[in-house]
């Protein structure tokens, strides 16, 4: 049962990687900048950050040129842009970042010269569409790679949590075995301590007898003074006994205390098993998402 209970897991976990794993889009449009529609490219970016995509699309149209971007809110504007394996001659590129359905949307106008724009008809079209989804894969992988990073980070917390529960549970032994051999060594005290009490009240109840027919004296005062030195030591003994029995009392309730503790700490350990078990899952399916998606 639990074998067809885990392929079926696998089986569920296969269809999730399929569905997880999202397309990454390129498709032509024309976007209002100011007062003029500049015709472009949609960029659709699965998963991604809108404010992370625009940072690295900034970074990206700057590199090997020296002009800056100018942004208004989500439009950036870049004039004299030098894009690798694109055009001899510089470009300007009006950009525009939009999010929707989890998707980061990232619109680009190339302007090669006046008024002459990249369309799906020009010749620069191909290097731009590879530049485009170039830079639209980047970003997937390395939002796959942050799920994944994350996944892995939860998986080893788990694994932590599980190693410091098995931790517990040794130390929660050991406390029990050091109980056990308190008890041992207080009960041998305290079969000792019968001992000497049973001699002892021997030695008390000869002292009485004695002390009975003695006659008032020098005698009688050193038998009175040995008897109370003997009661002195047997109630000293006594209470050595009562001590070890107090030992041997909290050691026992410190041993029932841990079993209990174990039993808690032995189900905790089975809860963590099984979601290390699945969070080994989780972290596939987010091994085998990157994967596909440095397929693309």
């Amino acid at each position: 049962m639990k074998r067809v209970f885990y392929f079926a897991l696998i089986f569920l976990t296969s269809i999730t990687i399929a569905k997880a794993q999202k397309p990454i889009t390129l498709s032509p449009d024309s976007v209002k900048f100011g007062s003029r529609y500049y015709p472009g490219f949609w960029l659709g970016i699965p998963e991604a950050r809108p404010a992370d995509v625009k940072a690295d699309w900034i970074k990206a149209i700057e590199k090997g040129t020296k002009s800056k971007v100018t942004t208004d809110r989500n439009e950036m504007t870049l004039f004299g842009a030098l894009l690798p394996n694109f055009t001899k001659g510089s470009v300007n590129i009006m950009s525009k970042i939009a999010e929707k359905d989890s998707l980061s949307l990232l619109f680009v106008s190339v302007e090669t010269s006046r008024d002459n724009f990249v369309n799906t008809n020009s010749e620069e079209y191909a290097a731009l569409s590879k530049y485009l989804n170039k830079f639209g894969k980047t970003q997937y992988t390395t939002t796959a790679k942050k799920q994944l990073a994350a996944e892995e980070s939860k998986l080893q917390d788990l694994e932590k949590e599980l190693k410091a529960t098995r931790k517990n549970k040794e130390k929660l032994e050991k406390n029990i075995q050091s109980a056990q051999v308190k008890i041992t060594g207080q009960n041998d005290k305290i079969k000792s301590i019968e001992q000497e009490l049973s001699t002892l009240d021997i030695k008390i109840g000869n002292a009485s007898t004695a002390l009975s027919v003695i006659e008032d004296g020098d005698a009688k005062k050193a038998k009175k003074s040995e008897l109370k030195s003997l009661q002195k030591t047997k109630k000293s003994l006594l209470n050595d006994s009562n001590a070890a029995q107090s030992k041997i009392t909290k050691a026992n309730t410190s041993i029932a205390d841990s079993k209990n503790e174990i039993k808690i700490n032995l189900v905790s350990q089975q809860e963590l098993a099984d979601k290390i078990a699945q969070q080994k899952l989780n972290v596939s399916k987010y091994q085998q998402k990157l994967k596909n998606i440095e397929a693309l």
